[in-house]
């Protein structure tokens, strides 16, 4: 497995760099990094390192809402190697069944590490839908976008409010998933009893949760807005520092949450190529060029590549999991 994962980092890696030092080839500027100043790197960094922070900490409290006493390094952990599966798997679909597995791992029942994951999903997309509906206008006024791009940022909106109706029917009713997997449980002799069970236990498990404690949704869904504002703080940084352009913060987390739309349908690993390209051609209607290839490998070097690296070095990790 470990030689599988090493190769998917690669993959995901060469072809994000390879699209932006591209770009950066035919735009005659090369530079990359070395032309940004050290407090961007700086502010940026910071800006990480608190996300994985603020990622610990959620998890941490909505599990101890949901009764577990869970260490903060293995909420921690739970939150660092998810997003890690995410980014070197088509689709960023690695990375929640990867948490699900981590957290049985720590004693947390199948049914309430579900029930965690799929609430922490539903957060993300609507915090991704307001932000989206708020931006449309200004986006597609002022940002390249193309007929091509306007109709994959239709198509991925539309994705987005879909999953998150049926993230709600799995978690509300989910004896439908039951009708939806029975055609299939005589091909892969499964036990209809035992996922029965289940599905009622999940049932109760996101009940108990939205009846009595619906609050931790609302706080975990801010704790979600921060971490997509932190994103944003590169991009940020290096349009005021080399374009001193006016647009506001708040705005600029909306822009880049449209186009990160992209990322349901590039089949890469992270969809790794297609974001970069696409954030490279949508946000030449408010930056140059240049600039935006820079702010791209800043973004890609600190939420992508540095994390990827040190998933990789920390690897031995999983095995540890894997034998308690």
């Amino acid at each position: 497995m470990k030689k599988k994962l090493i190769l998917n980092a690669i993959i995901a890696i060469v072809l994000s760099l390879g699209i932006i030092i591209a770009i950066q080839f035919f735009q005659g500027d090369i530079s990359g990094l070395k032309n940004i100043p050290a407090y961007i790197f700086v502010y940026t960094l910071v800006g990480y390192i608190l996300m994985y922070l603020i990622g610990g900490l959620s998890t941490k409290i909505f599990l101890k809402v949901l009764g577990y006493k869970v260490r903060y390094i293995d909420c921690f952990e739970n939150y660092f190697f998810g997003n890690f599966f995410s980014y070197i798997t088509p689709l960023y679909v690695g990375g929640q069944p990867f948490q699900i597995y981590h957290l049985s791992k720590l004693g947390v029942k199948s049914e309430d590490g579900t029930n965690f994951i799929s609430t922490r999903l539903f957060e993300t997309f609507v915090v991704n839908i307001i932000l989206d509906v708020w931006i449309f206008k200004y986006a597609f006024k002022n940002l390249n976008f193309g007929n091509v791009s306007k109709v994959i940022i239709l198509i991925g909106f539309i994705v987005q409010v879909a999953l998150t109706v049926a993230i709600l029917i799995f978690m509300f009713f989910p004896q439908i998933f039951r009708f939806l997997i029975k055609p299939l449980s005589k091909l892969f002799k499964l036990d209809l009893t035992k996922l029965e069970n289940w599905l009622s236990n999940l049932k109760e498990s996101v009940f108990n949760m939205w009846n009595k404690n619906a609050y931790i949704v609302l706080i975990d869904t801010a704790f979600w807005f921060v971490i997509v504002c932190l994103h944003a703080v590169p991009f940020y940084l290096m349009f005021k520092h080399f374009a001193h352009m006016d647009i506001s913060f708040l705005r600029l987390v909306g822009i880049l949450s449209l186009i990160n739309t992209v990322a349901y349908f590039a089949p890469t690993p992270g969809a790794a190529g297609g974001i970069e390209g696409m954030y490279q051609l949508s946000l030449r209607g408010i930056i140059s060029s240049s600039i935006i290839s820079r702010a791209i490998l800043l973004w890609r070097l600190f939420s992508y590549y540095i994390p990827i690296f040190l998933g990789l070095i920390f690897i031995w990790r999983i095995k540890d999991w894997m034998q308690r």
